[in-house]
């Protein structure tokens, strides 16, 4: 049964102020950061944010998109309060552009638009959720941030398309430092999805890329099963309950004509022009597939490694080339961050921004290594204490290891040898495996701290 997805993206830009008006972005008490324009005052008068609309160039550019040489605002109108003047301030008729495309894995994917608006207020659902809540709570200083929308054309197949597609979106707006991935629900996802048959279903404000690929893996076999029992799919808006992981019905769905739109009349038409672009385009930041390239050819790196490290996080990939600048061997740093850095952060539930970690330390680490001040195999287990703690690694080994020297693992293997008869005969009589065993024991005598190769080689001399 065909499956057919497409995607408004809502990216909240990363300026110091509104898209509006003066006020801060950041982080404050409920409804601190708010002014007459944003409450939607009568009177007040909305100016636009140059930084906002050269940030929305820079991602045009990036999606490969035909800017529009003139451009305006309208107003949105719908009876809501996460909107205190009860219209928003976007773009419909014109946007700021039209007809790009991304390309993946799995091909291109096209993308229809792109457009300036202000983001709504933040409601607070309390003793509930969407549809179940006691009271809502709003807090307008989310109110007027602006928001760039992305709508693609719906041409993903699959909900593991569609999470590839927004990793690879997100890693292109973080190299463009437009936004801040950190900040809550700086990147929303509202998924319009169709199966051959039926009407169009949208999920609306669906935060993180793994919600958004369970939200559809979840209303694709809902369709599915109401196609099989001869039920109509009317279209709708649907709500994704991350907790439940289910999708429950909020409303009919609205047509572009119930917003009534109109042209905003505080805000003039605005002309891009040519130099604008260019100045833009001549000023833009190392993109992810470009740093891709260079990794592998400045770095040595193949092309799987230089993509984990790059597309997985921005600051990931920073911290890599940190660590390249004092340490020359980048393809055994790119071994040790893609296995097991990485796999040490995924498990404490962190990012490489969100971590305790540094470059320099991360240096020390693999110089420790290189020295033979420990074993590989101890530094698999050393790096899960590094990750938790931050702590310097070389003071982790100077806490919980004393350098065992070859008299010290010469007894310690002795003692194995005698404790541990049976596995010596098995050995004895063929069984390969009972070397290992014994070697593992002696790592555990010595806190993995001695050389496996010394061990196995000594255990050898022995038996």
């Amino acid at each position: 049964m065909k499956v057919m997805i497409g995607l408004e993206i809502h990216c909240q830009l990363s300026t110091k102020t509104k898209l509006f008006c003066s006020d801060s972005i950041e982080n404050a008490e409920p409804n601190k950061n708010v002014c007459p324009v944003c409450l939607g005052f009568p009177g007040s008068k909305p100016k636009i944010n140059k930084k906002a609309l050269d940030y929305g160039i820079m991602v045009a550019l990036a999606l490969n998109c035909k800017i529009n040489k003139s451009m305006f605002f309208s107003r949105k109108s719908y009876f809501y309060p996460d909107m205190a003047k009860n219209y928003q301030i976007t773009q419909y008729e014109i946007p700021l552009a039209v007809d790009g495309f991304l390309e993946t894995e799995d091909g291109k994917i096209r993308i229809r638009r792109i457009h300036l608006e202000e983001d709504p207020a933040k409601l607070l659902h309390v003793g509930g959720d969407i549809t179940s809540a006691k009271y809502v709570l709003v807090d307008y200083n989310r109110a007027g941030v602006p928001l760039l929308e992305i709508v693609t054309e719906p041409d993903f197949t699959s909900p593991k398309q569609v999470r590839e597609f927004l990793e690879k979106l997100s890693s292109i707006l973080e190299h463009l430092g437009v936004y801040d991935s950190s900040r809550e629900a700086s990147l929303r996802v509202d998924a319009n999805i169709s199966l051959e048959g039926g009407e169009r279903i949208e999920i609306k404000n669906i935060s993180g890329f793994a919600d958004v690929e369970k939200a559809l893996n979840y209303e694709i076999v809902r369709q599915k099963g109401l196609l099989r029992m001869n039920v109509k799919i009317e279209r709708e808006t649907r709500h994704y309950d991350a907790e439940r992981r289910i999708t429950k019905s909020l409303r009919k769905k609205e047509y572009e004509e119930d917003y009534g739109y109109i042209f905003d009349p505080d805000l003039p038409e605005i002309e891009i022009t040519e130099d604008w672009i260019k100045q833009i385009k001549a000023n833009m930041p190392e993109l992810p597939h470009d740093r891709v390239k260079r990794f592998v050819s400045m770095y040595g790196l193949n092309e799987y490694q230089a993509k984990v490290i790059v597309y997985t996080d921005k600051y990931l990939a920073d911290f890599f080339e940190e660590c390249c600048k004092s340490y020359k061997k980048p393809t055994e740093a790119a071994k040790w961050i893609i296995t097991y850095l990485l796999k040490s952060l995924n498990w404490h539930g962190i990012s490489i921004r969100q971590s305790k970690i540094k470059p320099k330390d991360f240096v020390e680490f693999l110089e420790l290594i290189d020295k033979k001040v420990i074993t590989e195999r101890y530094a698999k287990e050393l790096i899960k204490d590094y990750v938790d703690t931050g702590v310097s690694p070389r003071k982790i080994v100077e806490s919980k290891l004393t350098k065992i020297d070859d008299s010290q693992l010469e007894k310690i293997i002795e003692d194995v040898i005698k404790e541990n008869s049976k596995a010596v005969e098995e050995y004895r009589t063929g069984k390969t495996k009972a070397l290992e065993f014994l070697i593992g024991v002696v790592l555990s005598k010595t806190n993995k701290q001695a050389d496996p190769k010394k061990i196995r080689e000594m255990l050898l001399k022995k038996i």
